[in-house]
């Protein structure tokens, strides 16, 4: 799908940390002034970029590999581990079967498996999120010492993958109230000594893991918390001078600030509806279940959206992809529920399951490589998704790549080109032409638009329609992510 908007930042900043390791220098303050989330994930990618680097420029600075190959491959091998987790909770909370059809699902979902071939932190956190909810259902079913110090570990690192993985310690609060509740005796709590222990001892570890990742943190809180309290206060703390209003958004055909019920429409709008409707049916087996381990799913999938809360709301379900993997769990285990009311037992489900796996699998192949612009049915598909201008497409850059390669293969030495996209940074290298930003005072051999720069951005494509004519388009679909015109 091309280079897209985050991963130049991942890789770049990841190469430049993993270097000043490399050197010792500890206390550089780019470990605790640079962008957004903690730093393990860029120290992962940093390992990978260093094989991506296509040649360092005289000042050391390091130009990568358009399509980042290594660091995309660690990306999709985070996520494979991902699906493979999810198997694994799916089969112990249920049965095997039920394991390997959230595996198929989970990987077979547009939008997860669009952000599982990019340098991003959602590929990571597909993998560590189930492995830490996995590594605490073990611990509550039989507790040892070392289940305890793994379950902690594991949820240090995923608060090191992005802070929004704080949220499970909340869910690890409600499986730990769910799975105890039989002890629930005139509104107290008998094992109270049982429950705070165990949770205190997680937060304990995980912190001291954090830290061991991160120590820089210990000595330069201030900055730290000004760069986080800018992302991430919500919106009802709007008495804090700070970022407090939402996103702008092309959002249900108009351009505003993404409302708090955001979430639940693009779950209701970018979740395919066959799934959408397993999903349902599996909620509703587990609505009527004592199973705490199941009901356990149900508070994964829900704690995720009081991100709705966060201010920046955008790009889809990315955001809150953590519902993912309950998502698949839930779906499988309404599908075998299907099976079990009509009595349909052993391998007769794999053979019932193969017309959803195609069903997926049509799916995928017409929106084949942008996944992450899929819509379902429910709104008529991407195609009417474009039609309509009801929700961005193309907003992470994805297409421009490919209409770059498109003008590398067809345009002679020498030409000129002319960006009108957005992100500039999503174009590929063309060594042998003349490329800038597009400026309407000039001419150009080549100009190369993207929908989203016209529908989100603003750019009014006028006078480029006046002085050249399209040759080329890049599709989701047949929604037009990207234009190339020639004059």
């Amino acid at each position: 799908m091309g280079r897209t908007w985050d991963e130049s930042e991942y890789v770049e900043q990841g190469y430049k940390m993993v270097e000043l390791l490399r050197k010792g220098d500890f206390r550089n303050s780019y470990f605790y002034t640079t962008y957004d989330h903690p730093p393990l994930v860029k120290y992962l990618y940093g390992v990978t970029a260093h094989f991506d680097v296509e040649k360092i420029l005289p000042n050391g600075n390091p130009i990568f590999n358009y399509d980042l190959t290594y660091s995309r491959l660690l990306s999709a091998i985070l996520f494979s581990l991902g699906v493979v987790i999810v198997v694994m909770i799916g089969w112990t909370i249920s049965s095997p079967i039920v394991g390997i059809f959230s595996g198929v699902i989970l990987a077979m979902l547009p939008f997860s498996l669009g952000l599982s071939q990019l340098v991003t932190a959602e590929s990571a956190k597909i993998f560590i999120y189930p492995l830490a909810v996995y590594s605490y259902i073990l611990l509550l079913k039989s507790y040892s010492i070392k289940k305890l110090i793994f379950s902690g570990i594991v949820t240090g690192i995923a608060l090191q993958v992005k802070q929004s993985n704080v949220f499970l310690l909340l869910l690890f609060i409600c499986m730990a109230v769910i799975y105890y509740g039989k002890s629930f005796k005139n509104g107290k709590m008998i094992l109270v000594k049982k429950i705070f222990p165990l949770l205190a001892s997680i937060f304990i570890i995980s912190a001291v893991v954090f830290v061991f990742i991160w120590p820089q943190l210990l000595f330069h809180l201030k900055e730290i918390n000004e760069i986080n309290n800018k992302l991430w206060i919500p919106t009802f703390y709007s008495d804090i001078k700070q970022i407090t209003y939402s996103v702008p958004e092309i959002f249900l055909g108009n351009l505003v600030l993404t409302p708090v019920y955001y979430y639940i429409v693009y779950f209701f709008t970018t979740i395919p509806l066959l799934i959408l409707a397993l999903f349902f049916t599996g909620f509703n087996i587990i609505r009527r279940t004592k199973n705490w381990m199941l009901i356990s799913l149900v508070f994964w999938f829900f704690i995720p959206f009081i991100m709705s809360f966060y201010s920046w709301r955008q790009h889809g379900l990315r955001y809150i992809i953590e519902i993912y993997p309950s998502l698949a769990i839930i779906a499988a285990i309404g599908f075998n529920a299907l099976m079990i009311k009509f009595k349909i037992k052993g391998k007769l489900k794999l053979l019932y399951f193969l017309p959803i796996t195609i069903y997926l699998f049509i799916l995928l192949f017409l929106i084949k490589p942008y996944y992450l612009d899929y819509f379902n049915e429910l709104v008529g598909g991407v195609n009417t998704v474009y039609k309509y201008k009801l929700f961005q497409i193309g907003w992470w850059g994805q297409g421009i790549g490919e209409a770059g390669a498109y003008v590398v293969k067809n345009a002679k030495d020498g030409s000129t080109v002319g960006l009108a996209v957005s992100p500039l940074t999503s174009a590929p290298p063309m060594p042998k032409l003349k490329v800038q930003k597009y400026d309407n005072r000039k001419e150009y051999d080549y100009v190369i638009v993207n929908h989203y720069n016209i529908l989100r951005e603003g750019f009014d494509e006028t006078d480029i329609k006046k002085k050249y004519r399209p040759v080329y388009f890049v599709k989701a679909n047949n929604a037009i992510l990207v234009t190339v015109y020639k004059k």
